[in-house]
């Protein structure tokens, strides 16, 4: 996906056994989803996708979308993680309810939908552009890239829909 669309590099690695386990999306539930399991919500997944993975610490979220995402990927979780696992949807496990993502509703019952509507918004949001066409420009051009250089980096990213090779 390196050179491909950036949603579909986002996806993959949101679906990823090796993500979800690492930050313990695997077991995050929908509130009173599981009391026997006794797990909750768990945020790490959603703070990291926005705070490294897209939006960058300065790109415009709150702590209450950081809560809202996560609740989104509830059911995200790894079917057989002691076997290798692959990722697997539970419907059970995931939060049903209306969710707000940056200022976007996501409607209730949308179940596996919600965290893909969530990668969506992600992946088109300005922030996004501009935080991934810095990170390829300090990579590829300078450890300083000229803002001129960062802002034509984004505009192509936001006009290509992503294409990190156009990028």
């Amino acid at each position: 996906h390196v050179l491909g669309r950036f949603a579909d590099l986002l996806r993959a690695t949101a679906q990823h056994p090796a993500m979800l386990f690492y930050l313990d999306n695997w077991q995050s539930v929908a509130e009173g989803s599981a009391p026997r399991l006794k797990r909750g919500l768990n945020e790490n997944y959603a703070r990291e996708l926005m705070e490294l993975h897209t939006l960058g610490v300065d790109g415009g979220y709150s702590q209450q979308d950081i809560i809202e995402v996560a609740r989104c990927f509830t059911g995200w979780t790894i079917r057989n993680p002691r076997q290798g696992g692959e990722f697997y949807f539970a419907p059970r496990l995931h939060d049903r309810g209306e969710k707000t993502v940056l200022g976007v509703k996501i409607p209730a019952g949308g179940g596996q939908d919600d965290a893909l509507k969530v990668l969506e918004i992600l992946s088109r949001h300005p922030s996004t552009a501009r935080f991934i066409s810095r990170k390829l420009a300090v990579r590829f051009v300078s450890d300083n890239p000229p803002s001129a250089v960062v802002d034509k980096m984004a505009r192509t990213f936001l006009k290509t829909d992503g294409d990190i090779q156009e990028v």
